[in-house]
């Protein structure tokens, strides 16, 4: 199991495992009380919504007031996304003790394009995303589908920022108000002379609403981070072995959560009720060898940050 998540108004529970997307109703992965999990799945089998094993991760969100979700497919060195969109089944039927709307049975495609590099993740916003491309951060909406790059980089003001993100694999933007974003960063590549240390370690700028450099620090992260997230006020980076939590304004270290094999499988971005999703973390298990543990993640109301 790579990722999940849930929409929870379409009562679905979607997974990609082994490079296929799967959804499921949610009464068949939770059953109600005395119900037969094998009877569950007849009424309402699984349905795979990509062709072949070949998904490299999904997003869910909610665009233009339209519930979306996008899947990457590879092509040899491209990549192609699918958007489909979920659809309320028309025939009457009992409503899923999930969603106050009824139940959904397909999805519909919605959109497609493509992208001509390999990319890694995407961010989904109100009216437009961001792709996290071997280029860098390429932005569009699907009404043009004309991607530019942020963050633009050619002001002198910004060299030692430009410098700083030479080589820089893109992980994450995320937005922190209406008007500033983070963009978060893994070192991937052999360092320039002029940074033999720094420019090894991940690392995040802020960019403003037209993709400038909106302030002058960096954001160095400890981990070698494989993916981050944003929960709240928090910007969390996964390493291998930790899970790193910053303030996502400052900077500030929070906390680091020990395990070995951590892995975000759900970054709590939409999907469910408003302030009600929570970030899922996998990691190995401490102490059964062969096992894993799926965590939930919660902010701890009390914590003076």
């Amino acid at each position: 199991m790579t990722q999940i998540a849930v929409l929870e108004d379409f009562s679905l529970f979607l997974v990609l495992s082994d490079k296929s997307l799967i959804a499921y109703h949610l009464d068949v992965v939770i059953p109600p009380p005395g119900a037969s999990p094998d009877a569950a799945v007849k009424q309402r089998p699984p349905q795979k919504l990509s062709g072949g094993k070949d998904v490299g991760f999904f997003a869910t969100g909610r665009m233009k007031e339209r519930s979306l979700v996008f899947y990457k497919k590879r092509e040899g060195l491209s990549s192609t996304f699918k958007v489909l969109e979920p659809v309320f089944q028309k025939a009457p039927e009992k409503k899923s003790r999930f969603s106050r709307k009824g139940t959904t049975g397909f999805f519909q495609e919605f959109d497609e394009f493509y992208i001509p590099t390999d990319c890694y993740g995407i961010n989904l916003f109100h009216s437009s995303l961001a792709i996290q491309t071997s280029k860098g951060f390429e932005v569009m909406t699907l009404d043009k589908k004309v991607a530019w790059s942020v963050p633009e980089l050619k002001a002198s003001h910004v060299t030692l920022i430009a410098n700083r993100l030479q080589g820089q694999k893109p992980l994450g933007m995320f937005r922190l108000s209406d008007i500033e974003f983070l963009l978060c960063y893994e070192g991937n590549l052999p360092s320039p002379p002029s940074y033999p240390k720094a420019n090894k370690a991940e690392c995040a700028v802020y960019v403003n609403k037209h993709g400038d450099i909106s302030r002058s620090v960096i954001m160095e992260f400890v981990g070698k981070a494989k993916s981050v997230a944003i929960y709240g006020p928090y910007i969390l980076i996964f390493d291998n072995d930790f899970v790193e939590i910053r303030n996502a304004d400052n900077g500030r270290l929070r906390q680091v959560i020990a395990g070995r094999d951590c892995r975000c499988i759900d970054d709590a971005q939409c999907g469910g009720s408003a302030g009600t999703r929570s970030i899922k973390v996998a990691m190995a298990h401490p102490e059964v060898e062969g096992r894993q543990l799926v965590v939930e993640l919660l902010v701890n109301e009390g914590q003076e940050d």
